[in-house]
């Protein structure tokens, strides 16, 4: 289960050819959904980090809210589709969203702050990135739709937030990003 996101890093940091070298495995993160849902939330992260310094170097904000709730209404109208709720496709994807964007910001502090960055080149947002997130984000979309009717319990959240931990990113980051998993009556 944590194989494919540190692939997914080493080709994220392998230059101007990774995103020809970035392919997604849509058929093994939806045959088990339930064992790879973390992983494509943390596929999503290591993204938000090329978005983060592609930002960084571009001086442009983190925050979109316009481009922010395209995304979700564009995730809702596409969770109808295939069965979702509004409420059903709002209720994973605005903690990804959100987790997202924490992991853009406090990237963006540490190197401002003199934190080692990195030596690529910015990736073309539009172009090479957002692609690649749409296609996570069917995948996740897919798989939520397997899963969102479960009966989530508090391990299955603490279990999330630990692999994603486990992947490099920070905590408060993980703790976001796995908000989904926890019971409904505790979000």
């Amino acid at each position: 289960m944590r194989i494919f996101p540190l692939i997914a890093f080493l080709l994220l940091l392998a230059g101007p050819v990774w995103s020809q070298a970035f392919r997604w495995d849509e058929a093994a993160a939806l045959a088990r959904p339930e064992e790879e849902l973390v992983n494509s939330i943390v596929a999503r992260l290591l993204l938000s980090r090329e978005v983060a310094w592609t930002k960084y170097c571009n001086h442009a904000k983190v925050r979109d809210l316009a481009r922010e709730a395209k995304l979700l209404a564009d995730l809702k109208q596409e969770g109808r589709k295939i069965g979702l709720t509004p409420e059903e496709v709002s209720r994973f994807f605005k903690p990804q969203i959100a987790s997202s964007c924490r992991l853009q910001e406090e990237m963006i502090m540490g190197w401002a702050s003199g934190l080692p960055r990195p030596s690529t080149p910015p990736k073309d947002l539009p172009g090479e990135i957002r692609p690649l997130i749409d296609k996570l984000d069917r995948t996740l979309l897919l798989q939520w739709k397997a899963l969102c009717s479960k009966s989530f319990d508090r391990a299955d959240f603490y279990a999330a937030r630990g692999l994603i931990e486990g992947q490099g990113i920070p905590a408060e980051v993980a703790k976001i990003a796995a908000q989904p998993l926890l019971p409904r009556s505790l979000q």
